[in-house]
């Protein structure tokens, strides 16, 4: 993906504090991720070799691995997204961030992913069942969250947290790329980075915008694409509890 030089500076500033420079300051008012969470019990990441990148934003270099700090933001109903930036898709997304999309990518830059590209998909209106399926591209990245359950600290596959309305599959937890969203003209003669307007940090249905992006298509009109990945409630705990997302890229 073609990095423009403006956004390519914003992103240095991250990808800098990974090297070792100072860590940019108040671009996320959310707390650090080693800062313990507010629920029962502390999420129990302290003894991981960390590095702070922004707030709410780490690395773990000796595990590759990067964590953003969340909150569960729906525990019932059909999703369209699984991660979202606060004020955008909270209401279709089992996790919200206070994150930027662009700071993630510079993290997973970071630790040494590779992005590819979102997934489109079209029709030809003469014909309305023919549907052309482009896939994202991308590392595979596998996506999981930690969180406070019951007072013990649980870490899984945030696709443990997705079950088939049909009941007749289960979700493919191992079917994540990094996409790396794209860029857009901003109005004012630059350009900015996609998801971080849209809020998609870790999508399911195809809008072409997403960071990391699940690997199947799936149309975002329900006309098309009957709804069917819905929040697995039992599995969840309640709404506004604090969550660690860990995202590590890695090859098959």
């Amino acid at each position: 993906m073609p990095w423009q030089p403006k956004i390519l500076a914003a992103l240095c500033v991250v990808l800098a504090a990974a090297c070792g420079c100072a860590a940019p300051t108040s671009v996320d008012p959310k707390p650090d991720v080693e800062t313990p969470s507010k629920s029962t019990a502390p999420i129990n990441i302290a003894d991981r070799a960390d590095m702070k990148l922004v707030n709410g934003l780490s690395i773990n270099q000796d595990t590759g691995e990067v964590l953003v700090r969340g909150q569960v933001a729906i525990r019932q109903g059909f999703l369209e997204q699984l991660v979202c930036f606060k004020g955008t898709r909270e209401h279709e997304s089992l996790v919200v961030v206070n994150v930027a999309a662009s700071n993630i990518h510079a993290a997973l830059l970071a630790v040494g992913a590779s992005a590819g590209h979102p997934g489109i998909w079209s029709r030809d209106k003469a014909t309305v069942n023919d549907l052309k399926l482009q896939p994202p591209a991308g590392d595979l990245v596998s996506v999981q969250v930690e969180f406070v359950l019951d007072g013990v600290t649980r870490r899984c596959d945030l696709g443990e947290w997705i079950e088939d309305a049909r009941h007749q599959e289960k979700f493919n937890s191992a079917s994540f790329v990094f996409a790396g969203s794209h860029f857009e003209p901003d109005g004012r003669g630059g350009q900015r980075y996609t998801a971080d307007v849209t809020g998609s940090t870790v999508g399911l249905v195809t809008f072409g915008d997403e960071l990391i992006a699940y690997a199947q298509v799936i149309p975002d009109q329900a006309e098309i694409s009957q709804p069917r990945w819905q929040a697995h409630t039992a599995l969840i705990p309640p709404e506004g509890s604090d969550v660690v997302l860990i995202l590590k890229p890695y090859k098959p």
